[in-house]
C-alpha cells in the first residue's frame, strides 16, 4: 500500500477509497489499528486464534484495556470469537466490556470495523510481529467476511457458560445437590448450551417437561445442531409435543438430525438424565412433596454408568423395533 492511498484511508477514517490491498509495513498496521480504534461509529467484531491472543498477550494487554475504555466511553459494540482455555481465562476474564464468546480450534484472526472495512494479520511466526496485513474496504468483499463472522459468532459459547464449565471441569469429583426450581432450570440450560460433541438425553416426559421451556427447545437444539453437536433424546412415551418439535427442527437440517427414541415397554424412567460430551452428567427426579431435585457430577464412573444405561435402552429400542427414529 502506497504513502498516498495509507493517508487517504486515515483522513477518509476508512471510507475511501475502497480498495483491497497487502500492507507490509508494521508501523502502517498499528497505524491502521490506531485509526480504527480512535473512529469506531458502533462496532468491531474480532476473531483471535492462539497466535494472535499470544502476541496480544505479550506487547499489547495494556492497550486492550485502552481500547475498551474508549469503546465504552463512547458506547461501542465489541464481539470477540476466542478459544477460551485454563491457561488463558484470567485474561479473557479481564477483558470486562467485550462480547466473547467461546469457539473451539479457532484458526486465523481477523476484525471488522463498523461493517465497512477488514483486515487480518498474518504471521509467519508464533510470538513476533506480522509479517504483512490484509485490508479490503470493498463493501462486497467486507459484507462476505461479516457473514463469516456471524456464523461462528451465533453457534459459539458465551463466555459465562464456558467459564462454569472450566470452573467445574477443574474440579476432581465434583457433585452438588440443587433444590430450587429455577437453579435446576438454569443449570439445565448451561449443560446443553454448553455442548460441543454429543447430547444425551435420557427422559421422562412429566419431569422434562417440567424443567425444559417448551419456547427454547427449538432454537436451542436448531444452535446445537448447527455446531455440530449429536443430539439424542430417549423418553418413557410418545410425546405429540416433543415429536412436533424435532420434525420440525430436523425438516429445516439437511445435514444433522435429532435421534428420538420412545417407548412404553421398558417401565417408566422416573427421572430425566442430561449428559453433555461425556464430561457432566445432571439427574433430576422429584423429591420430597414432588419438588424436584437434581444432582450434577463431572465424576468420570457416574457419567459412564449412565452412558452405558442410555444405550443399553436406546438399543433396545431398535431391536424390538418399536422406536420411531426422526430422521
Amino acid at each position: 500500500m502506497d504513502d498516498s492511498t495509507f493517508s487517504q484511508l486515515k483522513e477518509s477514517c476508512f471510507r475511501h477509497p475502497e480498495i483491497t490491498e497487502v500492507i507490509f509495513d508494521y508501523n502502517k498496521m498499528l497505524e491502521m489499528g490506531l485509526v480504527a480504534i480512535n473512529n469506531i461509529d458502533y462496532g468491531f467484531d474480532i476473531i483471535w486464534d492462539k497466535v494472535m491472543f499470544d502476541f496480544l498477550w505479550k506487547y499489547f494487554k495494556d492497550g486492550i484495556h485502552i481500547a475498551e475504555k474508549q469503546a465504552k466511553d463512547k458506547g461501542i459494540r465489541l464481539r470477540l470469537i476466542v478459544e477460551i482455555t485454563k491457561e488463558n481465562i484470567d485474561f479473557i476474564k479481564s477483558i470486562e466490556y467485550h462480547d466473547i464468546r467461546h469457539l473451539n480450534g479457532t484458526r486465523g484472526n481477523f476484525a471488522i470495523l463498523d461493517s465497512r472495512s477488514y483486515m487480518v494479520q498474518v504471521f509467519h511466526n508464533e510470538n513476533e510481529p506480522p509479517a504483512q496485513a490484509f485490508f479490503s474496504s470493498s463493501k462486497g468483499f467486507v459484507d462476505r467476511q461479516q457473514e463469516l463472522f456471524d456464523k461462528p459468532w451465533e453457534i459459539a459459547i458465551p463466555l459465562s457458560h464456558r467459564i462454569k464449565e472450566i470452573e467445574d471441569l477443574e474440579k476432581p469429583n465434583y457433585s452438588k445437590m440443587l433444590t430450587n426450581h429455577k437453579e435446576i432450570q438454569d443449570e439445565v440450560n448451561s449443560i446443553i448450551e454448553q455442548s460441543e460433541r454429543e447430547l444425551l438425553i435420557f427422559a421422562s416426559i412429566k419431569i422434562l417437561h417440567d424443567i425444559l421451556n417448551e419456547s427454547d427447545i427449538s432454537s436451542k437444539y436448531r444452535l446445537l445442531l448447527r455446531r455440530g453437536v449429536a443430539i439424542r433424546i430417549l423418553t418413557d412415551s410418545v410425546d405429540e409435543q416433543l415429536l412436533s418439535h424435532v420434525a420440525a427442527i430436523n425438516n429445516t437440517n439437511k445435514n444433522k438430525h435429532i435421534q428420538l427414541g420412545y417407548t412404553n415397554k421398558l417401565g417408566s424412567i422416573n427421572e430425566v438424565v442430561i449428559i453433555s460430551d461425556g464430561k457432566i452428567v445432571i439427574q433430576i427426579k422429584h423429591g420430597y412433596g414432588n419438588r424436584l431435585v437434581a444432582s450434577l457430577s463431572n465424576e468420570e464412573h457416574s457419567i459412564l454408568l449412565q452412558e452405558i444405561l442410555f444405550e443399553k435402552y436406546f438399543n433396545e429400542i431398535k431391536s424390538l423395533e418399536i422406536n420411531n427414529i426422526i430422521n
